[in-house]
């Protein structure tokens, strides 16, 4: 049976609200700077080149881009785009030294926009390679979408986000957190949408939210740093691919694919935003995209 891992990803963003510049011109070639919740931003990946694919990251730095992956029309600026429109071999990849911002985590907010295709649903969104064993054939770490379905009744396609995280305890053993649904809020194909995930590492509670609406919450009995996610073997984030599929682990199946569509402004907290504070950067986003 199919497993779905959460980044801790993923898979998402938040923000408190903060003042907009007026008036200022920007320098060429950049925009307005998000202020919501900017002291605790720890990772932002605008993917707007190779040169600036990340903007705010420790230990994160751009490799290559494979396949079908380019850099083109984002929902801010430039973004991430498989160009085949296929689940044809696409991907940013970016190495991860020991020391990174998403191993420092204990809670976290992950936000992005995402633009799905609606023939080619399946894909991973981001993900972080490493093993916890070395019989083990998932990454640590991911977010993705798998393949649409349709009510039988009422004729209505459901996308599933699936993500999980995987942690090593101090015994050596391994324990698995993840969330998926199916919902129709995923059902958006030819149009930006932002989705974000917020897990708290106290209580356990992953929450998942579209467009700035809760669509789900679920609390987990093992309580976990964020940062346990990425293993000390991790060396590599790809961004359009698993890590499984890519690095070809024992196991990958092809549904661990590329993603077909596009994705842009990724966004990690240190903190569980509140649902008021992901409103306020996807509007402060909007807002943005529309100047």
């Amino acid at each position: 049976m199919k497993k779905f891992f959460l980044i801790a990803a993923a898979a998402v963003f938040a923000l408190v609200a903060c003042d907009n510049k007026e008036n200022g011109e920007n320098e060429e070639n950049t925009v307005p700077e998000v202020k919501t919740c900017a002291e605790n931003l720890v990772l932002y990946m605008p993917f707007e080149g190779a040169d600036n694919a990340v903007k705010v990251g420790e230990g994160l730095t751009f490799d290559k881009k494979a396949g079908a992956a380019d850099f083109g029309a984002g929902y801010i600026g430039k973004g991430y785009v498989n160009t085949s429109g296929k689940n044809d071999e696409a991907y940013l990849k970016f190495k991860l030294a020991a020391n990174n911002a998403i191993s420092k985590l204990e809670n976290v907010t992950i936000t992005v926009w995402v633009k799905n295709v609606e023939e080619f649903q399946k894909g991973g969104l981001f993900s972080a390679n490493g093993k916890h064993f070395a019989t083990q054939d998932w990454p640590s770490m991911v977010v993705m979408f798998d393949n649409k379905s349709v009510d039988d009744e009422t004729g209505t396609k459901n996308q599933q986000i699936n993500g999980r995280l995987m942690f090593k305890t101090a015994e050596g053993a391994e324990t698995n957190m993840w969330l998926d649904t199916w919902d129709t809020a995923f059902a958006k194909y030819g149009s930006w949408f932002q989705f974000a995930f917020t897990y708290d590492a106290a209580s356990g509670a992953w929450a998942l939210y579209v467009d700035g609406v809760q669509v789900k919450t679920a609390e987990y009995g093992d309580k976990m740093k964020f940062g346990g996610c990425v293993p000390a073997d991790a060396n590599a984030f790809y961004v359009g691919g698993w890590s499984s599929w890519i690095e070809s682990y024992t196991g990958a199946q092809d549904w661990q694919s590329f993603f077909a569509g596009s994705i842009d402004e990724l966004r990690m907290y240190n903190k569980v935003l509140t649902e008021a504070e992901i409103q306020a950067l996807r509007r402060e986003e909007v807002a943005i995209a529309l100047s």
